[in-house]
Formats: structure tokens, sequence, C-alpha cells
């Protein structure tokens, strides 16, 4: 697990993205993207054997071929429970959407099998839970706490044992003084 879980801190994403209208509500995804080689199917074909999801080629402007798998949802959650442990660059990343993912409510469908649309609340906090990884992409949450305020809450609920340097400084600030730093 140490090698995926590497291999997709280099190569992989974590997105929250919503279905068509934002009120029709939010997924998760991961994604692993490679130029094809031997290696690269080996371990695709393995990590689709292993985990599910959707293995696709793509052919780039080059006219290179590259492996694109893509997880979504629980199987998704799966696979970033099995490599969290030994991620470093998307580690907050993973720990957010895991939290993300078990916080929702269970979907409900309709007479016709149509999901129904989510209360307002949930909607407004998804989308700021995807602005989060997004921004989480570019910069550290150390940054983006000091940058970005209105994140701090959703942190707080989605990370609730964060534990960085910078969090540390801000709880010794008296910023917060709950249970969402180490001590």
């Amino acid at each position: 697990m140490q090698y995926i879980a590497g291999f997709f801190d280099g190569e992989g994403s974590i997105g929250i993205y919503h279905h068509g209208k934002i009120k029709q509500g939010f997924h998760l995804r991961t994604q692993l993207t490679n130029n094809q080689n031997k290696n690269t199917e080996k371990l695709m074909s393995y990590l689709v054997d292993k985990f599910g999801g959707n293995l696709s080629e793509q052919v780039t402007l080059s006219g290179k071929t590259r492996y694109n798998w893509q997880l979504n949802s629980d199987k998704a959650i799966f696979f970033l429970r099995k490599i969290e442990p030994y991620l470093i660059l998307k580690k907050d990343q993973a720990i957010i959407v895991i939290n993300w993912q078990e916080q929702r409510p269970e979907r409900v469908r309709d007479d016709r099998g149509r999901i129904q649309v989510k209360r307002k609340r949930t909607i407004n906090f998804d989308i700021k839970v995807a602005r989060l990884i997004k921004a989480l992409k570019e910069e550290n949450l150390d940054v983006i706490i000091k940058r970005q305020g209105d994140f701090f809450n959703i942190i707080k609920e989605l990370m609730p044992l964060a534990a960085t340097k910078e969090n540390k400084k801000f709880a010794k600030k008296g910023i917060e003084k709950n249970n969402l730093f180490y001590n």
C-alpha cells in the first residue's frame, strides 16, 4: 500500500464535484492518471481488480496514450482509507473527504427514482468543502487557514484532530480552544 500511496500522492487527484446543477448534489471522485508503459498497465489493472472503478485510455495531444483510473463515492473512500496512513501530500485532502463522505445524509429517492434535492444548508456546506479541496491542490492547510478564515469551521468539523505546526500556533494564540488541536 505504501507504493500505491506514493504513486497516488504524485499522480492522483481527489475532488468533490457537483452533478450537473449544484442543487442536485455533490459526489466524491478520486483519479489516477499516468502515461502508458508496461508497469503502469500492470499497476492500473491491479488497482481495478482490488478496488474496482473505471479505467480508460486517453490519447494526449502529443499522441501518447495514458491511463485514467477513477473511483467514486464509497469505492473512493475505501481506497483512501487504505492509503491514507501513507499519504504525505494528499493526506489533508483524504482526511477531509473521508469525513465529508461519512457525515453526509443518506440519499433519498422519490417515486421515480430521482435523488431528492438536498436542504440548502447541506448544499452550501458541500460547496465550501469542494472549494476547500480545490484550494488544497494549490496550497497547504496552514496557508489556507491563514488566508481564508471561512474554511476554518469546515476544517474544524471535518478534521477534528488536525495536528499541524500552524494549527498549534493558532491554538496557543487562543484563536481556537476546543478539540480541533492536539495538545
